[in-house]
C-alpha cells in the first residue's frame, strides 16, 4: 500500500476499526484510476455492460461545487451523503458545514473508498471527528453512528455518480437514515406525551401490580401449538371466517382493539393484550362481561382498562428500569417486547407461549379500502357517533388518512398501497422478526418482508388438545395468597413512604441547582466573566451531582418523568439553548434545562408516589 493509502486508512481505524476493516478486505481491481485534465484522479467503474466515470474527467470539484449548491445553501446539523465515490464532492461539505455538524457517509463498496485512498491525500479528512463513514451498513449500523448526534435539521445529499452505479441501493438507505430520524422525533414527541402518564398509571396499578399472576406462567407451555394472532387492521372483518374455524384448534391472541370486534362475532379469544397508556383504551372494555379471555396487562395501561376487564387478569413485567423496584417486591412478572403497537407486543407474547406457527391477521399496517381501521372497532365507531352537519364520516376518514404524509409501500397483493411514517415504524419491527413457523395471513394490506405469506384458505391447523383448559390450570396454579398480598402491600407502604421523603429532599437540591443555573446562565451570557464566581457554582453544581447519584429509588422514579429532557439533551436538539451567543452559554443553557427539568419531575414524583401510598393504604379503593 502507498503512503496516501497507510496515513487515510490509519486515521479511519482509529475513529472506526470496523469500517476500516470492511475496506481493507475490498477488491479494487475492478476500479481504474483515470487522470483527469487537471491532473486529478476519478474512478472508472463497471456497471453491467457500462463503464462509467463517477466524477467529471475534466474538473472533478466544480462539479462538486455545482451539485452541491443548493444543499450548502444553509446551515444544518446533519449531512447525509450517499455514495463516496473519491471524495470530492464530501471534502467540499467538510469544509462548509459548522463544526458542530455532523457529515454522514454511506458508501455501498469498500473498494471505492479503499481506492481513493490510494490516489488522493485523504488523511486529513478521515481526521476529521465530525466524519462518519460506513460501508454497506445495515439498519441497525446507521441507527448506532446516528443516536445520540444532533439531526434537528438535516439535509440529504446523492452523488450522482455512486447512485447511476448502483441505482437501487442508494435511495434505500436514504430512506432508512430519513427513517431514523423520524422514528427519533416520534420518540422524543412520544415521551413528550406520555413520560408522566406512563409513570402516573404504573403508580396507580401497583395494588392490582403486586396482586396479579404474572404473564410469565404461560411462557414456553403452549410449545408448537398454532398461534393466531388478531389486530384490528381493516381487513380483519375478512378474516373472521378463518379465525372461527380455527379458535379450538390455535391459541386466539386479541389486541384490545379487536377484542369486542372478535366478541361480537361469537368469538372468545383466549388472550386480549393492552399496553396503551390512554384512557380511550378503556373504552374497547366498556360493557364487558365475564367470559374465560385472560387479559395480558402492560403495568403503563390506563388503570381504567384494567378496571373495566371483567375477566381474569394477569400483568407482565414493567418495561422501564426506573420502576423496577416494584418488581423487587412482587417478583419478576415476565418481559414483552415493544414495537410502538399493541401489536408488537402480543406478537411477542405469542413467541413466548412457544408457539407455532404465528399467524397475523388484521395486521393491515396500512389504509387498506381507504379505511384506518377495521368495521365494528370503537374507533370506527366514533365516527357514527361524532357525525355532525358539516363533520360527516367521509370527511372524517380522509382527515385519518391526511394526518401524516402519505408513503406508498408494496402491497400484499403485488401493487402499492398507502401507509404513514407511524405505520412504517411498526411495519419496521414485524420486518426485523424471522422464523420458520412467521405467517402473515392478513387479506389486504403492507407486504412484511421476513414473514411467508398465505391466504388464511391455504391455512389448515391439525386439533390441538384443549387449550382453554390447560390456560385455566396454569392461571390457577399461580393465584397469589391474600397473606402474600397483605404481606406486600405492607412492604410497598414503607417502600412508597421512605420514596417521598426521599423525592422532598431531592426537590430542594434541584431547586438549589435551577438557581445556580440561573446565576450560570447569566455570567456566561457576559463578555467578561468572574472565573471564581463560575468556579464555586461549578463547585456546588458538582456537590449536587454526587448527592443525586446516592438517592437510589427516588431517583430512578425521577427519571422516569424526564425522559423527554433527557432524550432530547443526548440526541443533540437545542434544549433550551437557541438563544445562546457562546458554546459556554449554551452548556449553562442545557444544564439549567436539564435541572429544571428535574425538578419539575421531581414535583410530579412526589403527588404521584403520595397517591400509590393512599392507593395502598386502602387497598386500591
Amino acid at each position: 500500500m502507498n503512503e496516501n493509502f497507510t496515513r487515510a486508512f490509519e486515521n479511519l481505524k482509529k475513529a472506526d476499526a470496523h469500517t476500516a476493516g470492511k475496506i481493507m478486505e475490498s477488491d479494487t481491481s475492478e476500479i481504474t484510476a483515470v487522470t483527469t485534465s487537471g491532473g486529478d484522479f476519478v474512478p472508472q467503474v463497471k456497471t453491467g455492460a457500462r463503464t462509467i466515470l463517477l466524477h467529471s474527467k475534466f474538473d472533478p470539484e466544480t462539479e462538486a461545487r455545482r451539485f452541491l449548491a443548493d444543499a450548502l445553501s444553509g446551515e444544518y446539523s446533519l449531512y447525509v451523503v450517499a455514495g463516496f465515490g473519491y471524495g470530492y464532492h464530501c471534502e467540499i461539505i467538510l469544509d462548509s458545514i459548522p463544526t458542530d455538524a455532523t457529515l454522514l457517509i454511506l458508501e455501498k463498496d469498500g473498494a471505492i473508498v479503499k481506492s481513493a485512498m490510494e490516489n488522493r491525500r485523504l488523511d486529513a479528512f478521515f481526521s476529521d471527528p465530525r466524519v462518519i463513514l460506513l460501508i454497506d451498513p445495515t439498519e441497525d449500523e446507521i441507527a448506532e453512528k446516528m443516536r445520540g448526534r444532533s439531526s434537528k435539521t438535516a439535509v440529504f445529499i446523492a452523488h450522482r455518480g455512486s447512485c447511476l452505479r448502483d441505482a437501487d441501493y442508494y435511495p434505500n438507505v436514504i430512506r432508512i437514515a430519513k427513517s431514523y430520524i423520524s422514528t427519533k422525533d416520534v420518540n422524543i414527541a412520544t415521551l413528550a406525551k406520555f413520560e408522566k402518564l406512563w409513570s402516573s398509571n404504573i403508580a396507580r396499578n401497583t395494588p392490582a401490580f403486586l396482586s396479579s399472576v404474572p404473564v410469565s406462567v404461560f411462557f414456553d407451555a403452549f410449545k408448537n401449538v398454532p398461534a393466531i394472532v388478531v389486530a384490528a387492521g381493516p381487513s380483519l372483518t375478512e378474516s373472521i371466517p378463518f379465525i372461527r374455524k380455527n379458535r379450538d384448534r390455535a391459541i386466539i391472541i386479541a389486541v384490545d382493539t379487536s377484542y369486542f370486534i372478535l366478541r361480537r362475532y361469537g368469538i372468545e379469544p383466549h388472550f386480549c393484550v393492552s399496553v396503551d397508556p390512554q384512557v380511550i383504551n378503556a373504552r374497547y372494555f366498556e360493557g364487558d362481561t365475564t367470559g374465560n379471555t385472560i387479559l395480558i396487562a402492560d403495568p403503563c395501561a390506563h388503570p381504567s382498562a384494567i378496571r373495566l376487564f371483567s375477566g381474569r387478569q394477569v400483568m407482565a413485567g414493567i418495561p422501564f428500569d426506573m420502576m423496577k423496584w416494584i418488581e423487587d417486591i412482587s417478583g419478576e412478572k415476565g418481559d414483552l417486547a415493544h414495537g410502538g403497537s399493541v401489536s408488537t407486543n402480543a406478537y411477542d407474547f405469542a413467541k413466548r407461549l412457544g408457539a407455532n406457527p404465528v399467524i397475523l391477521t388484521g395486521q393491515d399496517l396500512a389504509f387498506s379500502d381507504g379505511l384506518a381501521h377495521a368495521r365494528g372497532s370503537y374507533l370506527d365507531e366514533q365516527s357514527h357517533v361524532r357525525v355532525t352537519r358539516i363533520w360527516n364520516e367521509q370527511m372524517m376518514n380522509r382527515f385519518q388518512l391526511s394526518a401524516l404524509p402519505k408513503i406508498m409501500v408494496r402491497s400484499i397483493d403485488g401493487g402499492k398501497i398507502h401507509t404513514n411514517q407511524k405505520m412504517m415504524i411498526f411495519l419496521n419491527w414485524f420486518e426485523k422478526q424471522s422464523s420458520d413457523g412467521y405467517i402473515n395471513a392478513t387479506r389486504k394490506g403492507s407486504f412484511i418482508s421476513g414473514a411467508r405469506h398465505l391466504r388464511d384458505d391455504e391455512i389448515e391447523l391439525p386439533p390441538s388438545d384443549n387449550i382453554s383448559t390447560r390456560i385455566r390450570d396454569l392461571f390457577e396454579r399461580s393465584m397469589i395468597s391474600e397473606e402474600k398480598k397483605a404481606s406486600m402491600m405492607t412492604e410497598a407502604s414503607s417502600r412508597v413512604g421512605s420514596m417521598i421523603r426521599g423525592a422532598h429532599a431531592l426537590s430542594e437540591k434541584l431547586t438549589r441547582a435551577v438557581k445556580l443555573s440561573d446565576e450560570l446562565c447569566v455570567i456566561m451570557s457576559k463578555d467578561k466573566r468572574d472565573s471564581g464566581k463560575v468556579s464555586y457554582i461549578l463547585g456546588k453544581l458538582s456537590e449536587i451531582d454526587r448527592d443525586l447519584e446516592t438517592m437510589g429509588s427516588v431517583k430512578d422514579m425521577v427519571g422516569l418523568t424526564v425522559q423527554k429532557v433527557i432524550h432530547t439533551i443526548t440526541e443533540g436538539y437545542d434544549a433550551g439553548s437557541d438563544g445562546a451567543n457562546s458554546p459556554d452559554h449554551a452548556v449553562a443553557l442545557r444544564s439549567r434545562f436539564l435541572y429544571n427539568g428535574l425538578r419539575e419531575g421531581c414535583e410530579f414524583s412526589i403527588r404521584i408516589l403520595t397517591r400509590v401510598s393512599t392507593r395502598l393504604a386502602c387497598g386500591n379503593c
